[in-house]
């Protein structure tokens, strides 16, 4: 009985560790993990604000919640972004849906672009941003915009 229950307890143990170095939620793209806030100014009807990206990543896999805020905390725009990380590059789609626009509530569309990472002491997103649907006019064109690591 007690070699019975030695053995169980040795292998529940063995169980147990073997799994413990797997987290279904860890990122697994080479050692780059892109989760955290990403932050950087771009220009909206000729009024620099200021993009934040609030990512989490799963293996390739990069998403969260977009905002564009004025410098007195007035949001602009409110989008989610899809993501693939492929390498150092990461391909992208903003979905805003209806009431993402507050000032345009009836507003909804999709950015879209493609950016290179940079890490270092400052680690970097940086690439093109375009409008590639959108059901009102856009209040900025295609523009390269670059978000830093906060």
């Amino acid at each position: 009985m007690r070699k019975a229950i030695l053995v169980a307890l040795l292998l529940l143990g063995f169980t147990t560790a073997c799994g413990a170095d797997k987290t279904p939620n860890a990122p697994d793209a080479g050692g780059l993990n892109l989760t955290g806030a990403w932050v950087g100014p771009i220009v909206v009807d000729n009024t620099e604000t200021r993009m934040s990206w609030n990512l989490t990543q799963v293996n390739q896999v990069v998403n969260g919640p977009v905002t564009v805020l004025l410098s007195n905390g007035i949001v602009l725009m409110n989008g989610f972004l899809t993501s693939t990380l492929s390498g150092m590059t990461l391909t992208y789609t903003i979905s805003v849906g209806n009431g993402g626009v507050p000032s345009r509530p009836a507003c909804a569309g999709q950015l879209a672009g493609t950016m290179t990472i940079t890490v270092g002491p400052t680690s970097t997103l940086s690439g093109p941003m375009g409008v590639s649907s959108s059901n009102c006019t856009p209040p900025f064109d295609t523009s390269t915009i670059t978000l830093t690591r906060q």
